[in-house]
């Protein structure tokens, strides 16, 4: 007993003495005491400081941690940095719900339902502002409590745009209490919310008198940025309505709010809605002007959804013009970004070949029913014949002969197309075959790879520090990354196999092969620190510059994926027995030579080659080996263990 009681002392002294540091409490005390202002004026600094504080509260028994998290979510929030202010709001939950402090408890729930609606994650948000709404109630807040109503109603609405009628009660109680508390700012956010809602039902005059309203209020208080969304908004609901020249209009005067709170990125949407509502006026040249500057503003922010939206307007403009070359560029751009484009493209060879087939069946059944005419014909000419007697005998019998003859050579052209058809059908049969076992194959591995990433990553969310879920959202991105490749890989092999890629031969200069073929790895490089040097000059040769850059394409991104970060890519050409030789060559691991014996065979799987952890799925050098041959070349590889790789590729030069 006296053991016990000597060793409950000693952990009592060990928990309460960090909570005696008098100096440090006050010191958090004064910087939340000061935090509102400091966030207003000094963001920076707020950031720092409370950086500061929370060391000093984890050092010191955790002394307000919660109100600390809670803030540093805040300052992340104004430096728009949603994922980690995120995790911020939730760190702070636990605390603030285990000392009760209510106040910014209700707060901390409402920032955690704002990023996790930002995040799409919905029904989460919706779970944490119900919490919000609750505190604010019972707490008599009713500025908070109006926008957490706001906020439900939003939860509810991005959930299901069906789900208006359940939304629109929220958003009428928080508009109703903010104009009690003249909270301006969330009257404007209430009615935009609800212009959604009245768009979504057609009721098109409530829209117009909702942003009358929000935007007489918004110039009343001086909020640019009140008007810049309501004007949006308003422009949206014209343009559902069909009124494509008022949309323009609402959609120009939201640009110009845009641009006076320097919202460059916020221009994206302006453009491209304006340049879809030209579209629909059939104002095709308009509709490109616009795009073209919405694609300028999707570069700099590397967004996949953004770059499909706009290819996919371009590709409607160019081609509603008559511009096919130009709508089908921009459709292949378009479809580099969809992720159902090779089940589609799957569909579609499916049904090419059901309809090759139906083809053959219809030829076949009238070369059968021909051949029936003919048959009836010679029947009745010979039972004419034999009525005029024996004068016409030897006649009939040489006119019986030359059509035996004819017949005969008749049923020799039927074989002959029919073996050529039945050559036709199995080779499509044999690409089908081909086409699932890579589907089934090379395919199944990368999805259940992302898959395996995206659960792991789901589970571990809550407890992940930042920089294990920096290594999943790194993992995550290569995996797609891959998976786009080999998508990317699969239709073009596709359709070199049922004949639909194009091959037009001409004088082209390797350079600037070279060139476009690095604008789609250059980003990849970058990331694992690999110098793609290139001594090519003038180099002319003559094959198919799209197939070309597919290959460099291909075997310049295996030379990055199977190199180690900091190393070289080189990359040569010569000039060989009238053809010219390039070289792709990598210091990575290198292969045996058994398994280098195993490149460009449909028959043999490459998954297993090398001790990278980034695999190949094979698929792309087999792609390579069909265009080269097809542009009368031939491509090799040469590779020693330890030593690195180097592939060649041989056409003819120009």
């Amino acid at each position: 007993m006296k053991y016990l009681f000597v060793l409950a002392c000693l952990c009592l002294a060990s928990y309460s003495l960090p909570a005696q540091d008098f100096k440090t409490e006050t010191k958090i005390n004064d910087l939340l005491s000061q935090l509102p202002g400091i966030l207003k004026t000094d963001g920076e600094k707020a950031k720092s400081e409370i950086k500061e504080a929370l060391q000093l509260s984890e050092q010191n028994g955790n002394y307000k941690y919660g109100q600390l998290s809670y803030w540093m979510g805040e300052s992340l929030l104004n430096h728009a940095a949603y994922d980690s202010a995120g995790q911020f709001y939730q760190k702070s939950i636990p605390f603030l719900e285990k000392e009760r402090d209510e106040a910014i408890l209700g707060r901390a729930y409402i920032g955690a339902g704002y990023i996790l609606n930002f995040q799409t994650r919905y029904t989460e948000a919706l779970s944490y502002d119900l919490k919000a709404e609750k505190i604010f109630r019972k707490n008599g807040d009713r500025n908070m409590l109006a926008r957490s109503l706001k906020r439900i109603g939003d939860d509810i609405l991005y959930q299901d745009e069906k789900r208006g009628v359940e939304a629109m009660p929220y958003y009428e109680e928080s508009i109703a209490i903010s104009k009690e508390e003249k909270d301006t700012i969330n009257i404007i956010r209430g009615l935009n919310a609800a212009t959604t809602i009245y768009t979504a039902e057609k009721n098109f005059q409530k829209v117009d008198e909702a942003m009358k309203q929000a935007i007489a209020l918004a110039e009343k208080i001086g909020c640019v940025r009140c008007m810049a969304i309501s004007y949006s908004q308003w422009g949206i609901s014209d343009h559902k309505r069909g009124n494509h020249e008022g949309a323009i209009r609402k959609y120009r005067l939201e640009f110009e709010m845009n641009k006076k709170m320097g919202a460059d990125y916020d221009q994206f949407f302006v453009y491209q809605n304006i340049a879809e509502a030209f579209y629909e006026l059939k104002r095709y040249d308009a509709t490109l002007v616009y795009s073209d500057s919405s694609l300028r503003i999707a570069e700099t922010d590397v967004a996949w959804n953004h770059y499909h939206d706009v290819y996919e307007v371009r590709y409607k403009a160019y081609k509603a013009k008559n511009d096919f070359a130009k709508a089908l560029a921009a459709y292949e751009k378009q479809m580099q970004f969809k992720d159902s484009i090779f089940s589609e493209d799957k569909e579609r060879a499916m049904e090419d070949m059901k309809a090759a087939y139906a083809l053959e069946k219809k030829e076949q059944q009238i070369v059968g029913l021909e051949n029936q005419n003919r048959i009836q014909e010679l029947e009745a000419a010979s039972a004419r014949q034999w009525q005029y007697g024996l004068i016409i005998f030897l006649i009939l019998l040489a006119i019986v002969i030359a059509v035996l003859f004819n017949r005969y050579q008749l049923k020799q052209r039927t074989a002959k197309v029919l073996d050529e058809k039945n050559t036709e059908l199995q080779k499509l049969n044999g690409f089908k075959d081909r086409m699932f076992a890579v589907i089934s194959h090379d395919l199944r591995n990368p999805i259940n790879a992302f898959s395996t990433l995206m659960e792991s990553l789901h589970q571990n969310v809550q407890h992940a520090s930042k920089e294990e879920l920096q290594e999943f959202l790194q993992s995550t991105l290569q995996s797609a990354r891959d998976l786009q490749s080999l998508l990317n890989n699969l239709l073009e092999w596709a359709l070199i196999q049922i004949g639909r890629l194009p091959y037009q031969p001409d004088k082209i200069s390797l350079r600037q092969v070279v060139m476009e073929s690095k604008q789609h790895i250059e980003l990849i490089a970058a990331q694992k620190k690999i110098d793609i040097t290139n001594t090519i000059q003038d180099e002319m040769a003559f094959a198919d510059k799209g197939m070309l850059v597919i290959v460099m394409r291909n075997l310049l991104t295996n030379a990055i994926k199977f190199s180690a970060s900091g190393n070289i890519v080189q990359l040569a050409a010569e000039r060989v027995n009238g053809s010219i030789r390039l070289s792709v060559q990598d210091k990575g691991m290198g292969m045996k030579p058994e398994d280098l014996s195993k490149l460009f065979k449909q028959e043999e799987s490459t998954q297993g080659i090398g001790n990278s952890s980034e695999k190949g799925a094979g698929i792309g050098l087999l792609l390579c080996k069909e265009l080269v041959e097809k542009n009368q070349g031939r491509i090799w590889a040469e590779s020693e263990q330890g030593k690195g790789s180097t592939f060649y590729v041989e056409v003819p030069s120009a």
